[in-house]
């Protein structure tokens, strides 16, 4: 049943169209009468009926302001004029407020018959597209959480088919040109923490999704094992360093919530800012490579590839099968490194079966490639060390060897190259504490995030940031006092601070008495 506005000002008229229309179509229309413009648009706005009526010459508001103020609400409704005024400035008028027809009184009963016919006809025809559409819509949201897992599956097995990722991403509507991976990975190791996390899974899973997509916009991989992986876009205008520290943030915020709601622990592997959806597939590789290890105690839970690779000189890593060796050989993975490198050199010597000569110079090439990668530097030294075995189990077997070594040398490598950007952080602190500096300015300066750098800064000095530069300040101090050449007001200046009150109450801190009781003791 549709409902129908009759506005006019004569109630016989009202009364005779709802007769004259109640016989043409029984049981079709409930009717709204108003006797005013005022009152139409009152009923309107309540009663949203399907069609109105309207005749143009009422008392108060007309029939054509009353027809502008309802439109201007609920566009679209369809609105038949019904006079007997037959002016060409009123029907104009009509037309540019978006009337659909315009009948003269008497209205013939056939007339309006047929303006009413068309009028069902035409809000039928958009209900069934409208029920066509939302069936559509339906459809579409059971099945863009599938397309959304297939994508970020496809991504996380490096299964990269251009046509099935742009068809998907259409599916999804995203248009992404830069991105980056986020791993979140679970403790496999405590059998209790492992039994909470497969009761929990689903629900955690939800709440990953809520929170991340939320602020992130971005692509919530299934639980595959024991990780989950996010994929988001890269946001516009933003420098690649503090979009680093903000990704780091997001990081650390997800890890937070988790451990509250759920009581897990976790990790948080971050990969670098790539271009393509290789290069998502890329990123995500990383962030899996720099997940902390379950066992081990190490600077950070949240840990971005940039900083990593900054603190080990850990170069970047092209997707294929030589790289991602040189991945396994880079995280230390000596059972990994092991096997990918047997699963190539079945492949060098299935490609060379009775040639071995040319088989030696395959894997020699292979591992002065990696070599010059891991930074190892010994190319003279294993080309002739390779070269003096003359057959393949030999060959495989040092090469692994030498793989191994390579591993332990790059551990020893990893703490030297940490130690290497904690002394370029002290070098800029001694030449700057004396001014306005900062944690964040110090870890910009070495290239890692703030996040990073004070956990690495508190592992390697024993000290916060804060407390190193007030050491620096006050040791200052005290051989600006032992000096005797300035006044405490001077030497408060000169030491770095602004505030002679703050410097005394620091130093008392620190020295165990004031500046003027330390000079005292000194003469």
């Amino acid at each position: 049943m549709y409902t129908l506005l009759i506005a006019d000002d004569e109630a016989l008229e009202r009364e005779g169209l709802e007769l004259m229309i109640g016989h043409m179509l029984p049981e079709t229309f409930r009717f709204l009468h108003a006797e005013n413009g005022r009152r139409a648009i009152q009923l309107a706005e309540e009663e949203r009926p399907d069609f109105i009526f309207m005749d143009i010459k009422m008392p108060g508001i007309p029939g054509l302001e009353a027809m502008r103020e309802i439109l201007a609400r609920q566009p679209g409704t369809p609105v038949v004029i019904i006079t007997a005024h037959d002016y060409f400035a009123y029907a104009k008028e009509g037309v540019a407020l978006g009337v659909r027809e315009y009948l003269l009184k008497p209205a013939r009963r056939e007339e309006v018959l047929d303006v009413l016919k068309n009028l069902i006809a035409e809000a039928e025809e958009a209900r069934r597209a409208r029920d066509e559409r939302l069936a559509m819509q339906e459809k579409l949201s059971q099945l863009l959480p599938l397309a959304e897992n297939e994508l970020s599956l496809m991504l996380m097995l490096e299964c990269v088919q251009e046509v099935e990722l742009s068809q998907l991403a259409g599916l999804l509507n995203l248009d992404w040109h830069k991105g980056y991976a986020m791993v979140l990975s679970f403790s496999r190791y405590s059998s209790k923490e492992w039994a909470n996390f497969q009761l929990v899974k689903k629900e955690l899973h939800e709440a990953v999704k809520q929170w991340a997509k939320s602020g992130l916009s971005c692509l919530v991989s299934p639980v595959v094992g024991h990780q989950l992986a996010l994929f988001i876009p890269y946001p516009p205008r933003r420098p690649g360093y503090s979009q680093r520290v903000a990704a780091l943030e997001w990081g650390e915020r997800l890890r937070s919530r988790i451990e509250e709601r759920f009581g897990l622990p976790l990790s948080v592997g971050i990969g670098s800012v790539r271009e393509g959806w290789d290069g998502l597939g890329r990123s995500y590789r990383e962030a899996v490579c720099v997940c902390a290890d379950d066992q081990e105690q190490d600077v950070a839970s949240v840990r971005h590839y940039d900083d990593i690779a900054e603190s080990s000189g850990r170069p970047t890593l092209p997707p294929d099968e030589e790289k991602r060796l040189l991945d396994a050989l880079l995280r230390h993975d000596k059972q990994e490194t092991a096997q990918r490198f047997d699963r190539l050199f079945e492949r060098l010597a299935k490609d060379e079966p009775r040639h071995f000569p040319r088989l030696r110079g395959d894997v020699i090439g292979l591992l002065l490639s990696l070599g010059r990668s891991a930074q190892a530097g010994d190319g003279g030294e294993l080309l002739s060390f390779l070269s003096g075995f003359d057959e393949p189990d030999s060959l495989r077997e040092a090469a692994q060897r030498r793989l191994a070594a390579w591993i332990d040398g790059l551990r020893e490598a990893k703490e030297h190259g940490r130690s290497h950007v904690l002394q370029r952080a002290l070098l800029y602190i001694g030449q700057r504490y004396k001014e306005d500096i900062s944690m964040e300015q110090t870890a910009e300066h070495v290239n890692l995030s703030p996040y990073y750098f004070s956990k690495l800064f508190k592992l390697q000095t024993g000290e916060n940031f804060s407390d190193y530069v007030t050491r620096l300040r006050i040791e200052e101090a005290k051989r600006l006092i032992a000096e005797g050449r300035l006044s405490l007001k001077e030497i408060c200046y000169e030491a770095g601070y602004k505030d002679p009150n703050y410097f005394s109450r620091v130093f008392k801190k620190v020295a165990g008495m004031t500046p003027t009781d330390y000079r005292q003791q000194r003469e």
